[in-house]
């Protein structure tokens, strides 16, 4: 990969320089806007693009001051399971969230509808160098005196959730995971289910990821 040198280069080069563009072409930007914000050539947004080069902080400070909170925050989130033993266990996952839907079932009294009450939801963290993780989580249940089944509510929502965390992997994987876990997870969501592959791709591209498979039609100004 080339890099930008030279004396009018200043300050270090920025490693995620392509999805901090793609991030302002998905915003609405065009590469000549991009180079005309940070005093560049289009010729070298197109290498930052592509990822052939990687501009330095100097030269990107406009967009970074736009998108590059988005970027360089480093969270985490905290998430937890456990055995019949009563086995608690507890996960810290890194990575910025760039995916997070939750499936709900409606609660009705007398065929009308109260509230729908979400009982799974999906978030993928992504965690650098074209790594995702996939956390796969279901609504707590307790079990009444009568019998009946209950979802717990919390003031902190994350309270309210089993875990499954799952192994990283890249966009191709991820998207596999997410196809799959449609099909055999989502049968009782058939909006959900059919829309899934349309979300996943969507917040991906407005994260600056690539995704195969989508046909582009770029404007020409």
């Amino acid at each position: 990969m080339e890099t930008e040198t030279g004396k009018k280069t200043r300050g270090k080069l920025f490693k995620q320089t392509k999805q901090l563009v793609r991030m302002a072409l998905n915003d609405g930007w065009t590469q000549s806007q991009i180079a005309d914000k940070c005093r560049t050539k289009q010729s070298v947004v197109s290498a930052w693009n592509s990822g052939a080069k990687n501009g330095n902080e100097e030269r990107l400070r406009p967009l970074l001051e736009l998108y590059g909170h988005k970027i360089r925050r480093n969270s985490f989130k905290l998430y937890w399971s456990w055995s019949e033993e009563e086995n608690k266990q507890f996960y810290r996952v890194e990575g910025k969230v760039v995916f997070s839907h939750a499936f709900c079932e409606a609660r009705r009294y007398h065929h009308q509808l109260v509230k729908k009450i979400p009982v799974q939801k999906l978030v993928v963290h992504f965690q650098g160098n074209n790594a995702f993780r996939v956390v796969v989580q279901s609504r707590i249940k307790g079990t009444e005196q009568n019998g009946n089944r209950f979802e717990f509510e919390n003031c902190d929502e994350s309270a309210s959730w089993y875990s499954v965390v799952h192994e990283q992997t890249d966009v191709a994987g991820l998207l596999e995971f997410i196809d799959e876990y449609r099909k055999t997870r989502l049968k009782d969501h058939v909006v959900d289910q059919f829309i899934l592959p349309f979300l996943i791709r969507k917040e991906l591209l407005n994260h600056g990821f690539d995704v195969d498979g989508i046909e582009e039609y770029p404007a020409a100004w």
